[in-house]
């Protein structure tokens, strides 16, 4: 299944990709899905390390490995290597972000591959799901470059999760 997502943000492309490149590892700082993230492994330029894993609210630890970052083209490519249920083969999702005078044009281009007779019956209700995180994680990332604050979905989430510890 392929799922592709796009926002525009009011900022420009070097002050978006110090979010989305820069600081791959440190996605839970904005991204309401994620309670947190952390890199690993070699270091691929002086902030960035070639894996990170992410605490996903709802659906566990997943490790994904960086296959391509290109700052100079503002791209990056990323593939789950643990933590997707048994039916899921593979998983990867390319971030471009395309300059627009002064604006950020954001496009994530998720490929999900499904295996099995579960894998076929998931995969609807699968694209669903991700399709939305999908949808509201760039949501995220527009109103915290935008504004320098997590969204307030994200703001929540931190709420409920200090709770939760508490």
């Amino acid at each position: 299944m392929k799922i592709v997502t796009e926002i525009v943000i009011d900022k420009p492309a070097a002050a978006v990709w110090e979010v989305v490149g820069t600081q791959f590892g440190s996605a839970y700082l904005w991204a309401s899905a994620l309670n947190h993230t952390q890199g690993h492994g070699a270091k691929i330029s002086e902030q960035v390390s070639e894996s990170r894993t992410c605490d996903i609210q709802g659906m566990g630890r997943i490790r994904e490995k960086l296959v391509e970052f290109d700052p100079a083209a503002r791209t990056l490519s990323y593939e789950v290597k643990e933590g997707f249920p048994f039916f899921v083969a593979r998983g990867v999702n390319r971030w471009r972000l395309v300059d627009q005078g002064g604006r950020t044009r954001v496009v994530s281009n998720a490929e999900i591959v499904t295996k099995g007779v579960i894998g076929a019956l998931m995969s609807p209700m699968m694209k669903m799901q991700m399709s939305g995180m999908m949808r509201r994680t760039l949501e995220d990332l527009k109103h915290y470059v935008e504004s320098g604050v997590p969204h307030p979905r994200k703001q929540k989430a931190m709420a409920s999760l200090k709770l939760a510890r508490a």
